[in-house]
């Protein structure tokens, strides 16, 4: 995920040649029956997690006992049954919004209603815990964190250039351990924006918390779906943007 890249370091008036830490970025295939359905951007970890997450959110993978995933050499392979619009996918990179992202906020199945409270003193708990898993950032400076947790702690973390490739890997993890994620709150390093709304939407998480501020989209769409959200989220503060009654002060 991290590599050592000579660099010019310039300070107070000198040029200085370092080894720094800089994020790797690396494109992925996505292969169906032999055909490349499209091209991704991705920090080349947990690429079989990535895939099993943003396939399913961007509904591709409508059911996960229909379709084999699969990782090797780099690229992943898909066998069985798959969602998939030929011209829908135009390559895709780690930026933020996309045709398929576009594609799909008209296809949201369920609705976000679950009657679950969280404590914002133990949001911020586990908040400062993120913080401290987020290693990779601290080294590179490049890359976003994603986390699940509960009530007890972070249940799953991942790391990625993108931070809406980092949702998708912790989205993964939870759907090839089958986890039940509607008592669960998410966690994002970056903004909030309505495909991470979407993506929480898909997999029934009910409360998204970032340090960093929604998109008036993304309220819109929490406020309609039922989700949480809680920005701006700094030492002991924070914003409540949309179903503030599942916070408990």
């Amino acid at each position: 995920m991290i590599e050592i890249r000579k660099v010019i370091k310039v300070s107070g008036g000198k040029a200085v040649p370092v080894d720094d830490y800089i994020a790797q970025e690396e494109f992925v295939e996505v292969i169906h029956s032999g055909r490349v359905l499209f091209r991704h951007t991705v920090s080349p970890s947990e690429l079989y997690e990535w895939a099993v997450g943003y396939l399913y959110t961007n509904r591709v993978i409508k059911d996960l006992s229909k379709v084999k995933v699969w990782e090797e050499n780099g690229k992943i392979f898909l066998d069985g049954e798959v969602n998939f619009e030929p011209g829908a996918f135009w390559g895709f990179t780690s930026g933020c919004g996309s045709s398929v992202e576009n594609f799909c906020l008209t296809d949201l199945p369920v609705l976000v209603e679950e009657r679950v409270y969280f404590r914002v003193s133990k949001i911020f708990e586990i908040f400062e815990e993120f913080n401290k898993k987020s290693v990779n950032f601290k080294l590179a400076g490049s890359l976003h964190s994603s986390a699940i947790c509960d009530e007890l702690g972070i249940i799953y973390f991942s790391e990625d250039v993108a931070r809406h490739n980092a949702v998708d890997k912790v989205i993964g993890k939870a759907l090839l351990e089958g986890k039940e994620l509607s008592g669960t709150f998410l966690l994002t390093s970056g903004r909030i924006s309505s495909e991470i709304v979407r993506k929480a939407v898909l997999v029934r998480i009910p409360v998204i918390v970032s340090h960093s501020a929604p998109t008036t989209f993304a309220i819109d769409l929490a406020q309609t779906y039922g989700l949480t959200l809680i920005g701006f989220l700094r030492g002991k503060k924070c914003n409540v943007y949309s179903h503030d009654w599942r916070i408990l002060v």
